[in-house]
């Protein structure tokens, strides 16, 4: 099954284009099994996804509810952005990565590094926790992303193999025609949270762009 995990739709992110309604075609256009919407600190009421699922007449796609969490030190150092997935409240982008770590997984969730070897505008920096993926006791992490560098593919892909972590892929889309372009492939059936948070935790999945490999 091909999954696009990292969405953003202006119903709660202020920064994306994508209206909710047309994130279903669209997913649904590229192929895709399933979606997870991951706005910004904001996870989607389970009852808001039943309500657009109604509204588009759509039952065959699979939309599940993430969030994209920043985190920040005790010192309100970034630490990297953090795709949350199984955790059933909104959790903000104030709670330091070892919080949100700890908080997760007590519900039964998992944690994704978003985009950890996404350049920064300026420096040597990244917009994601870089090497540091390998230090939290984190569950995945995208080895696949746009933004991506030639430099940034290598150093996710040892990365996430040295520190045993479930490869994912994400378009974090803003705009419509991205939707699918990076997605993660599941080797069993997902078709609900506590399939993809086991699939997950045991590293059944695999990053890939759209009709091609990772």
């Amino acid at each position: 099954m091909e999954f696009d995990l990292h969405i953003h739709t202006n119903r709660f992110s202020g920064c994306s284009n994508i209206d909710p309604g047309e994130v279903i075609a669209r997913a649904l256009t590229a192929g895709l099994d399933g979606i997870a919407l991951t706005e910004h600190g904001i996870r989607w009421p389970d009852g808001e996804i039943e309500k657009l699922l109604d509204q588009c007449g759509e039952k065959k796609l699979i939309v599940l509810p993430g969030e994209e969490a920043a985190c920040y030190s005790s010192r309100g150092e970034f630490q990297g952005e953090f795709l949350v997935f199984g955790h059933p409240k909104s959790l903000g982008s104030a709670l330091s990565v070892e919080a949100l770590v700890e908080r997760v997984h007590d519900s039964g969730g998992v944690v994704v590094a978003a985009h950890p070897f996404k350049r920064a505008r300026r420096g040597d920096a990244y917009y994601g926790c870089g090497d540091n993926a390998g230090k939290y006791n984190l569950d995945g992490m995208e080895t696949l992303h746009p933004s991506y560098d030639e430099d940034g593919l290598e150093k996710a892909r040892v990365l996430c193999q040295s520190a045993g972590l479930a490869s994912i892929g994400g378009s974090d889309a803003h705009a419509p025609e991205q939707i699918g372009m990076v997605r993660t492939v599941f080797e069993r059936n997902i078709q609900s949270l506590e399939d993809l948070c086991r699939e997950i935790r045991e590293g059944r999945s695999w990053a890939a762009i759209a009709n091609g490999n990772g």
